[in-house]
This record gives structure tokens, sequence and C-alpha cells, in this order.
């Protein structure tokens, strides 16, 4: 007997605004992908909001981050923020 393979749906808040059309996900993946790797855009968010979170270096630092959930956390209110204030409405 061999194991069900993991869900790869991703959960309904790593997902672009419900306005958005199917035919623009990737376009929405690549954009976020950016923005997480544009340190002025990661400083934007920082200021307004305030989270100064990380990612652990070590492997045990990111073992504390993945079980307090602070990674989540951190991915959850940036992507809330930059639906917002990066994507935009589709007008």
């Amino acid at each position: 007997m061999t194991a069900a393979p993991p869900d790869k749906t991703p959960p309904g808040w790593l997902m672009p605004p419900p306005d958005t059309p199917l035919y623009m996900y990737g376009a929405w993946v690549g954009a976020l992908h950016h923005a997480l790797g544009d340190e002025n855009i990661v400083e934007g968010f920082r200021l307004e909001t305030g989270m100064r979170w990380t990612p652990g270096k070590t492997a045990i630092e990111r073992m504390i981050d993945e079980a307090t959930g602070a990674n989540e956390k951190f991915l959850r209110t940036f992507v809330e923020w930059f639906n917002a204030r990066v994507w935009g409405p589709l007008d």
C-alpha cells in the first residue's frame, strides 16, 4: 500500500485577490516572488506593518520558526499587504 501524494493545493490565503482572473495567477505568483526578493519592497512592508521577522539562518532557527508559525505569519501578512499595496485591484 502506498501513501497518498500530498495535497498540492495552496491554502486560500496564498492566492491572488478574488477579482484576479485565472489566467493572471502566473503573473501574480511572479510578482509576489519578485516582491519577496526586493529589499525596497520588503522594507516598505516592514515600515507599514512593523513586522520585523527575518528567516532563521541556522537549521534550528528555521525549525523554531516553523514550530512557532512565525514564518507563516510573516508570509500571510506579506501576501495581504502585497495584494493591497502592490498587486492592487484589477480595474
